[in-house]
This record gives structure tokens, C-alpha cells and sequence, in this order.
């Protein structure tokens, strides 16, 4: 039944938290509505055995009216699901553990989504809007580890990522030239992500949402055999 939603996992994440490596957000006044690179969720769920990724922001405003019903950021989902891969995180500026290692990414706007492959190659992927959650679908049958960050959109960027300068403008966010430009992070201490720019994958000391996971599935199980009981 492709409606039906399985193994559904839930981590929030603080409000406030999305001033990156203490960047100072652009002057223009568009950038002035805090909270539009601030992470507050992550979900994953599978959906006829394959992962989609969701993601929450605190606010979405929407400047530019691009069709997912926000304009300011930009979401980076970067997937391990094999041995090996790059330990650098494009765009974000962050990179993994020695561990760890990515071998897709995902980049998230209101325009739409792009998968992207270590070799810079792209395309399209699939986004949507469920109420306060964007979500976006992968191939990926086995479930990755994920390490997810925020920042500022910028479209002339290659991977949409808005980089900082010293002393800022009226665009550019203010701080280091070297400094990682994400804003928000999915990790259980930010402030060591900050510090020694490794970016954990999305667990850890975080703790899953799984009796609300359970309920859900109790739920989707429970229309199942209703289903099957009035058919027969």
C-alpha cells in the first residue's frame, strides 16, 4: 500500500542556534526576520522501502515567492550509505568525522532540489511542503547516515551556500573568510561542531522520537487491517 509510511524517526533541534561560527547575518533588510536558517526538525521516514528526508525551519519567509513557500536558505543533506566517500561537506564548509564520509548529497530551496554526487555531477530531485516540513525523496533503500546543515541561499553559489567576509555587507554574511558557512546544524553540540568543524551524523546524543515513530505506525497499521477487514 504505497500510502503507507514506515520506520518514521524525529530530532529537534533548538531554537536560536543559527549564527554558525558567530557569523553576522547580511544588512539588507530582507535577512532581518531572525529565524529562516534556524534547523528546529529533522525526520526521516521510508516510503515503499525507500528514505525521504524532512526538514523544519523556525520561520519561512518568503521574498522572492519561490514555489516551496520560502527563499532565504538553503538545506544540505549529505548521505553516507556506503564504505568510503568524501569527508569534506561542500557548501557548508563543515567535513565528517575520519569515519565517516559522504557519497550523495541533497541541496534543499524554495526552488525545488538537487542530488548531488561527489564529482559535482547534479539533478533534479523531488521536494514538498507538508504543512511546517519540507520533504524531499531519495532512491536509497538501505538507511544512510546523514549529516544536515543550513545557511543563507545564494544561486550564484555552486553549492548555494552564501560564504562569509570580513567586516560583512549588505549581502554577504560577516566573519572569517575561512569559516564555515553554514548557520545551523542537526548535531547534539553545536558549539563543537563550530570548533573544530567536524559535523556529527544526525544522532548520537540526540535521542529519536521513537514511541511517537511506534504510535504512528500502530496507527498506519491499525487503517491497514481495517482495510483488509471491510474488504472482506
Amino acid at each position: 500500500m504505497n500510502w503507507l509510511f514506515l520506520a518514521l524517526l524525529l530530532l529537534s533541534d533548538p531554537v536560536g542556534d543559527d549564527h554558525g561560527a558567530q557569523l553576522g547575518y547580511p544588512r539588507a533588510a530582507i535577512y532581518q526576520e531572525v529565524g529562516f536558517a534556524d534547523l528546529t526538525g529533522f525526520q526521516m521516514r521510508q516510503k515503499d522501502g525507500a528514505w525521504q528526508l524532512g526538514v523544519r525551519l523556525d520561520r519561512y519567509p518568503n521574498p522572492a515567492a519561490a514555489p516551496l513557500g520560502f527563499s532565504l536558505a538553503v538545506v544540505a543533506f549529505y548521505l553516507d550509505s556506503q564504505p568510503g566517500g568524501s569527508e569534506k561537506l561542500p557548501g557548508c564548509g563543515l567535513k565528517t568525522p575520519a569515519a565517516g564520509g559522504w557519497d550523495e548529497a541533497y541541496l534543499l530551496s524554495g526552488w525545488g532540489a538537487e542530488k548531488r554526487l561527489p564529482d559535482g555531477s547534479g539533478q533534479p530531485a523531488r521536494a514538498w511542503r507538508e504543512g511546517d516540513w519540507i520533504w524531499l525523496a531519495t532512491s536509497l533503500r538501505q538507511r544512510p547516515r546523514v549529516y544536515v546543515a543550513s545557511g543563507i541561499y545564494d544561486p550564484f553559489s555552486p553549492w548555494a551556500f552564501r560564504s562569509p567576509q570580513p567586516g560583512g555587507g549588505y549581502w554577504r554574511l560577516d566573519g572569517p573568510a575561512s569559516a564555515p558557512a553554514a548557520l545551523d546544524v542537526i548535531a547534539a553540540d553545536n558549539a563543537a561542531v563550530w570548533a573544530s568543524g567536524v559535523l556529527p551524523a544526525a544522532h548520537g546524543r540526540h535521542s529519536w522520537r521513537l514511541p511517537a515513530a511506534l504510535a504512528l505506525m500502530a496507527l498506519a497499521l491499525f487503517f491497514v487491517l481495517r482495510a483488509l477487514r471491510l474488504k472482506g
